[in-house]
């Protein structure tokens, strides 16, 4: 076909690879909650889902379910429905977010993929400044460098994907008194219990991201949410697609955030498994700090092929990284999963690395 009806600039993005599944696999590569939600979520689906011959109708309902769980959660009522926008999962919102507002845009590397592959796919500019060689991350480094100077939309999350890493409070405070948009990706808030939620009283220009894919257990349904000053969410919304969170979605994020008792039994036995694991994986590599329901590990000196490879040959699927630029090392990344998963997973990393 003649290229000359693609837009020029598309020819360089990359589309987005989702970690492998397979039957009778054990996955481990895309950081869902293994232990599933909870029954009352499965019940509603199933009791409602003679209603997708309609258009989604209770978004209002969920944001107020929303702002209650927010509220809980820091103690305090500062979030209200409009402070929220519900997308079909966060990597809407972040799309909306580049939709919303100009370039160029800045956040750290490593991170989650979609901040710089969405901006590309506008044609817009993003730049990286890298995280310190053990994945910290050095505020004065990146507030000094010139690009952040240019900028006029931070991304900043935390706790980090891949790195599993957390940003200082103190930190996102300290960039969001510069003059700029401050976006906090918190996905996994859940297995860190650190927000800057609390923050949005003092700064019209943070914008914190979420999403029920990880913790709550709907990752199949796309359910994340934006919070933000008002004024914010009102332009967000201009550029929202209409119904684009569905009627099941709805259904279950309702259900799930009733049943909070459940997701947060879950996440217990998520976190207290991760640092099982992150110290008996750490006799045989490299594994980082996390704070989230995931392990990064250098599994050198296997390639990340390699050690996909191995592992996949035992039923278990991981998330390869391989080499990531301006970092020595051979990386990847293992969801946490159900206790029997996990049980099973270091057992066959013993036996075969």
């Amino acid at each position: 076909m003649d290229t000359k009806f693609f837009k020029r600039w598309i020819s360089d993005v990359s589309p987005y690879i989702p970690g492998r599944i397979k039957d009778n696999f054990i996955k481990l590569a895309s950081n869902e909650n293994n232990y599933g939600p909870s029954k009352r979520v499965i019940d509603i689906i199933k009791g409602k889902s003679g209603d997708i011959f309609r258009y989604p109708y209770k978004d209002e309902l969920v944001k107020e379910k929303i702002s209650e769980y927010c509220n809980s959660s820091i103690g305090k009522n500062l979030i209200w429905p409009e402070n929220i926008i519900l997308g079909n999962g966060s990597d809407e919102l972040i799309e909306l977010l580049i939709k919303t507002f100009q370039s160029p845009y800045i956040g750290f590397y490593p991170s989650f993929v979609e901040y710089n592959r969405v901006a590309r796919i506008f044609n817009e500019i993003y730049y990286e400044i890298p995280l310190n060689d053990d994945w910290t991350f050095d505020c004065g480094k990146f507030i000094n460098n010139e690009k952040f100077k240019k900028a006029g939309v931070v991304f900043l999350c935390s706790p980090n994907n891949p790195t599993g890493g957390i940003i200082e409070k103190s930190d996102i405070e300290k960039i969001l008194k510069f003059n700029k948009i401050v976006v906090v990706d918190e996905a996994y808030y859940e297995f860190s219990n650190l927000t800057a939620l609390d923050l949005i009283d003092n700064y019209e220009n943070l914008i914190v991201l979420r999403t029920m894919s990880k913790a709550f257990g709907i990752a199949g349904l796309r359910m994340g949410y934006g919070i933000a000053d008002k004024e914010i969410i009102k332009f967000l919304h201009k550029v929202k697609p209409p119904f684009n969170v569905n009627i099941l979605a709805q259904e279950a994020a309702l259900a799930a955030l009733d049943d909070v008792d459940f997701m947060e039994q879950n996440v217990e036995r998520i976190v207290k498994d991760r640092e099982i694991m992150g110290k008996i994986l750490g006799k045989k590599f490299k594994v980082f700090g996390s704070r989230t329901n995931f392990l990064f590990a250098d599994v050198s000196p296997y390639t990340a092929k390699e050690f996909f490879d191995k592992l996949y040959k035992k039923k278990i699927i991981v998330r390869p990284f391989g080499k990531l630029d301006g970092f020595k090392g051979e990386y990847a990344r293992i969801t946490v999963g159900t206790e029997e998963e996990n049980k099973i997973l270091i057992e066959v990393i013993e036996e075969i690395f």
